[in-house]
């Protein structure tokens, strides 16, 4: 039976062939994941769903391509496909759910194709009255809707982009201007270059078309187990393992292409120049880019040219405008460098008033382990925490009366250095426990008995501090040993652990093609509670634009729910007056017209987010154009009268002296923007308060 099975499948075409491997990944995936994922998912009909929720949120999120006819025979797999990667049902080439939604999809971004060609031919009307309901909540009942959609969505498009040629520090005219005729046809080539770019992208060859196809696959049935186990290719493994870059001189960050086609920034280089700059996060959109005074719209840049903008091999200056995860517009202009070990890639700030506080800022935890090691003690742990520590050696120096650490927009990173780390400010206990996949839990301990600092602490975090900046706030706050300010964090407390997709004992000979970045603990605090899910809780609360559970873990269908461990024998200090310095800070905020703005920003943003009529006539549009900039323009904080003077640290302001004009420059912007940061200030006057200052 064996010798006849092969013969027909090598008799099959190489499609059919490629249908065949993806089905035996998949299985595989499921019993490498039953093996090593923390919680196995019990596949059944409400797993099912999810995989083929995730799976049509991949193909057609914004219901711009399927028609309820083509939904209607997908749908009845939504309950089968647990079947499938059970192996229940006998796998049928071109019969299966991949297959059937693929082709069916393959037709309807072909037809789109068409749509959109045929609809930015010739001018579009704006002279009747018009509007589009965003977003779209139910598939399109027929053809005919497809293309009205289509249509709106590019009218839409077109007013947007000639606002934001037109809209100045004035607002925005509800009078059509002058020159509207030859500004609708600048920005419809401009959307269409991107809308036809984007459908050519998905399309590709045949070859690559299927093969993308099949990897996003994968990855949506290893989201069903949690949102932060991956399925990786060979090439996304090694593009995972390896540097930002392989040139001599970079920006310090890394891009990917989103489903949408947007180019969002995936990773900051420690110690490079996007790292420094203070504006620029993990997850924002890339809109344009400036260099040599010349700006260029993203969309309108190749793959190539983007990466000559970013990296190459000699010093320049680049600005980039992005667009925030909460829709706020930031321009940073950045200096591509070299990065070395001696440019410090933690650096530290003083905070100049009643009293003077020291300020670091981490954005990420990096460690800088030796790859080569063959055994854990040759490995010289050298990361972050160590970067901390040298930091607070100097600011010792400026006689400071309280530390501020920043862990807002941290994303996480080495576990090892957040134990460190939670370290060099408690002086001996756990800091965590572990639990796997068999229950068993053991404990994580400071690793070495003291303290660097033993002041008054503030942690600042917000909703986009996850996973190991968690671990240390939660570590701090159990510990009565700092207060924690901000906004609630992200709400990840699980470690993942990169492994050669096997389901059988690993071969160190064997080459591999797969790989699964896999969910293998949980980790909890030292009180038995979790961050997982529910984040770490502040104890003194400021409005954040990241509050907003569509940003948090809790938004995902996958997330592992929040449970807990075991207590640890651990001895923390003396409560902290949380509630005198919560009132006093609230009582500030609350009169604070860039934090009642923050409030106002948020509350608007989640009606915004909802579905909402969009006016598809320039006066309209206009109004609805300036009313969104209005919001936007609460962010624009110019806070500069806070009593507030911050400088270097003494040690690094005699460095600067005798520095290039250049690094001289990069410093006065980082500054610049700390003088703005309210949220920095009021940690600063808590401090006071606490101090009694």
């Amino acid at each position: 039976m064996k010798k006849i099975s092969t013969l027909l499948l090598l008799s099959l075409p190489v499609w059919a062939f490629s249908q065949v491997n993806l089905h035996a990944k998949a299985i595989t995936l499921r019993r490498f994941l039953e093996q090593q994922h923390y919680k196995p998912v019990d596949w059944n009909d409400t797993s099912s769903a999810m995989l083929y929720n995730k799976w049509m949120e991949e193909l057609d999120d914004e219901k711009m391509f399927f028609t309820q006819k083509e939904i209607s025979v997908l749908e009845t797999y939504k309950n089968k496909l647990d079947d499938e990667l059970l192996n229940k049902t006998a796998f049928v080439v071109g019969k299966d759910f991949f297959s059937v939604s693929v082709a069916a999809y393959k037709l309807r971004v072909q037809k789109t194709d068409s749509i959109i060609k045929a609809i930015t031919a010739k001018p579009l009307d704006f002279s009747k009255p018009d509007n589009i309901t965003w977003p779209f909540t139910t598939y399109a009942a027929t053809e005919q809707e497809v293309a009205q959609r289509w249509q709106k969505y590019i009218k839409w498009r077109v007013l947007n982009q000639v606002a934001e040629k037109q809209s100045d520090s004035t607002g925005l005219s509800t009078k059509l201007p002058a020159t509207f005729t030859a500004l609708e046809a600048e920005a419809r080539e401009k959307i269409k270059r991107k809308e036809l770019s984007y459908i050519s992208n998905i399309l590709s060859t045949p070859e690559l078309f299927i093969s993308n196809l099949q990897d996003e696959y994968l990855n949506s049935i290893a989201w069903c187990y949690d949102p932060h186990t991956n399925y990786m290719s060979l090439k996304e493994k090694k593009e995972f393992d390896t540097e930002l870059s392989g040139t001599e001189y970079s920006a310090g960050l890394d891009l990917d292409e989103d489903e949408k086609g947007d180019k969002k920034i995936t990773y900051l280089q420690p110690g490079g120049s996007a790292w420094r700059s203070g504006q620029l996060h993990k997850g924002d959109v890339i809109i344009s880019i400036k260099a040599e005074g010349k700006e260029k719209n993203v969309t309108d840049m190749s793959e190539g040219e983007l990466n000559r903008y970013l990296n190459g091999n000699s010093e320049s200056d680049v600005e980039i405008t992005v667009r925030t995860s909460a829709g706020e517009t930031k321009t940073a202009v950045l200096h591509k460098e070299k990065v070395t070990d001696d440019e410090g890639i933690v650096k530290s700030y003083v905070l100049h008033g009643k009293q003077n506080i020291g300020y670091i800022n981490l954005p990420g935890f990096y460690s800088r382990e030796d790859d080569n090691a063959k055994y854990e003690e040759d490995i010289k742990y050298d990361g972050c925490a160590n970067d901390v520590s040298k930091e607070i050696v100097k600011l010792k120096k400026d006689t400071i009366g309280g530390l501020i650490l920043d862990l807002r927009y941290n994303g996480g990173g080495s576990m090892w250095e957040a134990t460190q780390l939670a370290g060099i400010f408690i002086d001996i206990g756990p800091v965590a426990s572990v639990k796997e996949k068999d229950s068993k839990v053991h404990f994580l301990k400071d690793p070495n008995r003291g303290t660097i600092y033993d002041g008054p602490l503030i942690v600042l975090v917000n909703g986009a501090s996850a996973s190991a900046s968690e671990f240390v706030s939660a570590v701090l706050q159990d510990y009565n040993r700092a207060l924690i300010v901000g906004g609630t964090t992200y709400g990840k407390g699980t470690a993942q652990q990169v492994l050669p997709m096997d389901t059988v004992r690993l071969d160190a000979s064997k080459t591999y093609e797969d790989y699964v970045k896999v969910t293998v603990e949980k980790f909890y605090r030292v009180n038995g509670s979790t961050t997982q899910w529910k984040g770490v809780v502040p104890d003194i609360l400021l409005p954040d634009v990241y509050s907003d559970d569509e940003y948090k873990e809790r938004s995902n269908a996958s997330a592992l729910q929040p449970d807990n461990s075991r207590q640890g024998m651990y001895q923390p200090l003396p409560a902290l007056p949380v509630a005198t310095l919560a009132a006093k800070s609230k009582q500030r905020t609350d009169a604070s017209a860039y934090f009642k703005g923050i409030n106002s920003f948020i509350n608007w943003m989640q009606q915004y987010k909802k579905e909402r009529t969009i006016n598809l006539q320039w006066s309209g549009y206009a109004t609805q154009y300036s009313e969104a900039m209005k919001m936007y323009k609460l962010f624009d904080d110019d806070a500069t009268n806070n009593g507030i003077r911050i400088t270097n640290n003494g040690f690094d302001w005699q460095r600067i002296v005798q520095s290039t004009q250049r690094s001289k420059d990069i410093n006065s912007t980082y500054l610049k923007n700390l003088q703005q940061d309210e949220t920095l200030a009021e940690a600063y006057r808590i401090l006071m308060d606490w101090n009694g200052k």
